[in-house]
């Protein structure tokens, strides 16, 4: 008993020091966009709290329970766009690594288990590991394509049916759930426990130096206002589009507006304009929205912008989904904007020149506010050979109630925040954009067909026009999806 308080203490001395506004995922966007609007969203509520107590914390219902010892095994995996290790030996001082030490110590002490993390490499080899039979993980992260498959096997149990697990609960993401339900099934859930969901979503980094060169003005404030639209970003763009060494041939010794993998443009557009490539009807399954008016409307200006005028670098090398070649261009002042993923502003930390970040733009000024795209996901979900769902449930359910509590706010609040951007209104833009985070179904569970696959293709090569033509074999993809639902 004495150790238990011991660790209590210490996670409470920590949270006093961080700001609780992230307990709850910060998620108000609602699953479907509104005609012509974007995302119904509510206002960003100012949720930053003075000080965070143990009054303040989040309690889940599982109780105190003795598993005799127990291990808790969990496998995860390798992956250089994310921070997918849930745990760590020892206490260096790093806030994020010791929020995570002390989260699993404290659950490790309260239910008398041992949390045991096997790092494995990216390459799908659960399914065998379940196929096979083997009782080897309590649970397993896996990429969101994946899953779907594994559920449409028979090889994982649907969260919501594990014993103690409560999704109602505010460590537990209800809007990015209700985006990848299926047929009002949670078969994978996101929660606190998640960090890679924080990982993957994306922003907009502005270099600080050239818009003050440029006499830009204040970028923060048209966000503020609702002024910072897709014919804003492209006016800005444009200003500091430059042939520097005048060679009369535009590549990495010259000065761009933007800079981003090709994969990632389209969709980081779309869904700031609050739609979607896949919609989902009252019956709670897919539909595809590419054909509708409105998201055709914003995939053409998308191009528009970023090819017409020639403020893309779309020749930049990328060796990652944030390429090293972009992020020394733009850390050499080389460009305005850079698409970047959360995980990925820790990369520039070091930058001399300042950078300040935004959400990516809205389609014009009647749109209702910003929407902030989660790229992908990896969800830990339950194999079939699991011998104790009561354990398994009782675990998850800890784990995601005391993330929330403890290293969702390290990673946000102070090692985000207070490393990597660099003045107040960054920070208010990193809760605009956390707060309307969006899923879209095609640019993640079906990303290998749509995402990955025909849009980046077109967008890669300037292809406009080929949009309609590419979208009957995503009829088909979905009708493969649909038929393949489990039955309740």
């Amino acid at each position: 008993m004495k150790q238990k308080t011991i660790l209590r203490l210490t996670t409470a001395a920590l949270l006093a020091s961080m700001v609780g506004a992230f307990a709850a995922c910060g998620d108000s966007a609602s699953d479907q966009p509104l005609p012509g609007g974007g995302a119904e969203t509510a206002a960003p509520s100012d949720t930053v709290a003075e000080e965070t107590t143990a009054d303040t914390l989040l309690h889940d219902g599982v109780g105190d329970r003795d598993f005799g010892g127990k291990e808790f095994r969990i496998r995860t995996i390798e992956n250089i766009n994310v921070h997918n290790a849930i745990d760590c030996e020892e206490q260096t001082g790093d806030t994020y690594n010791d929020a995570l030490y002390l989260r699993n110590r404290a659950i490790e002490d309260r239910f008398n288990t041992k949390i045991v993390e096997t790092i494995a490499p990216d390459n799908g080899g659960e399914s065998k590991i379940i196929l096979a039979g083997e009782d080897a993980f309590e649970t397993t992260s896996v990429r969101c394509p994946a899953a779907l498959t594994m559920w449409e096997d028979g090889l994982l149990i649907p969260i919501n049916t594990i014993p103690n697990i409560d999704l109602s609960q505010p460590y537990w993401s209800q809007s990015l759930n209700d985006s990848i339900s299926l047929a009002h099934k949670q078969y994978v859930a996101i929660g606190s426990f998640d960090m890679n969901v924080y990982d993957l979503t994306y922003c907009l980094l502005f270099n600080k130096k050239m818009a003050g060169d440029y006499n830009l003005g204040d970028l923060y404030g048209f966000v503020n206002d609702g002024k910072f639209t897709m014919d804003k970003m492209s006016e800005l763009m444009q200003v500091v589009l430059m042939d520097v060494n005048g060679d009369n041939v535009m590549d990495g010794n010259d000065q761009w507006g933007y800079l981003g993998h090709t994969k990632q443009v389209l969709p980081d557009f779309w869904i700031a304009a609050g739609e979607k490539s896949i919609m989902k009807d009252e019956n709670d399954l897919p539909y595809n929205n590419m054909a509708s008016e409105r998201f055709h409307s914003v995939f053409v200006k998308t191009f528009e912008i970023m090819y017409d005028t020639g403020v893309y670098y779309s020749k930049c090398p990328m060796d990652a989904d944030v390429g090293t070649e972009a992020i020394r261009l733009f850390s050499s002042n080389q460009s305005l904007f850079m698409d970047v993923s959360l995980f990925h502003i820790g990369m520039l930390r070091d930058m001399e020149a300042d950078f300040g970040i935004l959400p990516y733009p809205k389609y014009n000024e009647e749109q209702n506010g910003y929407y902030s795209r989660v790229s992908y996901y990896w969800c830990c979900i339950v194999p079939m050979t699991n011998t104790d769902l009561d354990f398994t449930g009782a675990m998850l359910e800890a784990l995601n109630c005391e993330s929330a509590n403890s290293v969702v706010p390290a990673y946000y609040e102070i090692a985000l925040k207070g490393k990597y951007s660099r003045d107040n209104d960054s920070e208010q833009m990193l809760q605009l954009i956390a707060d309307n985070r969006i899923v879209d179904i095609g640019d993640t569970t079906m990303c290998d067909k749509i995402r990955d696959g025909f849009m980046a293709s077109l967008f890669s090569g300037n292809k406009r026009d080929k949009l309609e033509s590419k979208l009957a074999s995503v009829e088909k993809n979905l009708q493969k999806y649909i038929d393949k639902i489990p039955e309740a």
